[in-house]
């Protein structure tokens, strides 16, 4: 992305509140991105390796696990926003949700709202709603909400 979206206060937050944050470019889900990630956090199942296996069954390649979506969050969220003078926390999930697999090969987007804007006794919190759609389909593969907390630095 050429130009990220600068957020420096709480008013940049506010000012967005219930409105789309970002769109993120497409991202190409590689069959080496799933089997690193699955490799990490020691999910050796079939579907995740065996192409000629996946190539015969239902799913039609190797897919991806559920919560690989939601791992790469982060990375997509700073590719496309620059904080400034504000320390983050990631406070938790109030939900997340599977609709359809993630093959490899398949392109993503990356939906981002400002659900809400809740100010606390120090700094604030952030509520987003995110959608990761494959190219091609109008219904998200995976969806949730999260929040973080912001303070000043």
């Amino acid at each position: 992305m050429d130009k990220k979206l600068l957020i420096t206060c709480l008013s940049d937050f506010q000012a967005r509140e219930g409105k789309l944050l970002f769109v993120s470019p497409a991202l190409t889900v590689s069959k080496e991105m799933i089997q690193q990630y699955c490799r990490s956090v020691n999910q050796m199942d079939w579907f995740h390796f065996d192409e000629e296996r996946c190539a015969a069954s239902d799913f039609g390649a190797i897919i991806a696990p559920g919560m690989f979506t939601l791992s790469l969050i982060h990375s997509v969220y700073f590719e496309n926003v620059a904080l400034q003078g504000l320390r983050a926390l990631f406070l938790g999930s109030d939900r997340f949700r599977i609709l359809r697999p993630v093959k490899a090969g398949d392109q993503l987007t990356l939906r981002f709202t400002v659900q809400k804007v809740a100010l606390r006794e120090a700094g604030f919190a952030v509520h987003y709603t995110f959608e990761w759609f494959g190219t091609g389909h109008d219904q998200p593969v995976t969806l949730g909400d999260f929040i973080v907390r912001y303070w000043p630095l």
